[in-house]
């Protein structure tokens, strides 16, 4: 009996080195890995923000307090948009409704100093594929380009006007398509109420 003591405590010792061993390497690498990971999302998000403002040469994040009048809607982030030589040009918003088909879907939208939509992406969506999927397609997106951010904008089901600010909605996706202007609404609401001849 007393000669398995030493041999226990032996393989204990081991297996407690073993674990804090693992521990520490496994915190490394969290800490490695979790840093690569917010740079990749963050060139990720720069990507998304340089697709919907092609002209700015830098964002920078504002610090804002604006919650929409629509309590299915959430703003993320607002960006100033800078030209080469740092002067504002604009803003991107990134938002998120609650109200896709799927759940979530977070677009991202840039207003010109002008009150024009400079462009607009589906960020993130799990809309139904071949119906509200199509919201993330460039056919659908490039309806908001150049539209006013002088007042709402509205969806068609029967063609769309774009002398009153209308986009075509996506067939069979209803749900989908109010989601992403309501989104939409919500950015140009904050820049009319908030941002507008800054």
């Amino acid at each position: 009996m007393a000669k398995n003591k030493p041999t226990a405590f032996k393989n204990i010792s081991v297996l407690f080195v073993v674990a804090l061993v693992s521990v520490v390497l496994l915190a490394v690498l969290n800490q490695v890995t979790k840093d690569k990971i917010e740079a990749a999302e963050t060139q990720a998000r720069n990507e998304v923000y340089q697709s919907v403002y092609s002209d700015a040469a830098a964002f920078e994040e504002q610090e804002f307090s604006y919650t929409p009048e629509d309590e299915t809607i959430v703003m993320n982030t607002v960006l100033q948009a800078n030209s080469s030589d740092n002067q504002k040009i604009g803003y991107v918003f990134d938002v998120t409704s609650k109200n896709g088909y799927g759940g979530d879907v977070q677009i991202a939208v840039g207003i010109t100093n002008e009150g024009e939509i400079t462009a607009f992406k589906v960020i993130a969506a799990s809309e139904t594929p071949g119906l509200g999927a199509k919201s993330m397609e460039d056919e659908y997106a490039s309806q908001f380009s150049k539209l006013s951010a002088l007042s709402h904008i509205a969806f068609s089901k029967t063609g769309a006007n774009r002398d009153n600010n209308e986009i075509d909605a996506i067939s069979g996706a209803t749900i989908t398509t109010t989601a992403t202007t309501n989104a939409v609404n919500a950015a140009i609401d904050m820049w009319n109420s908030q941002l507008k001849g800054e």
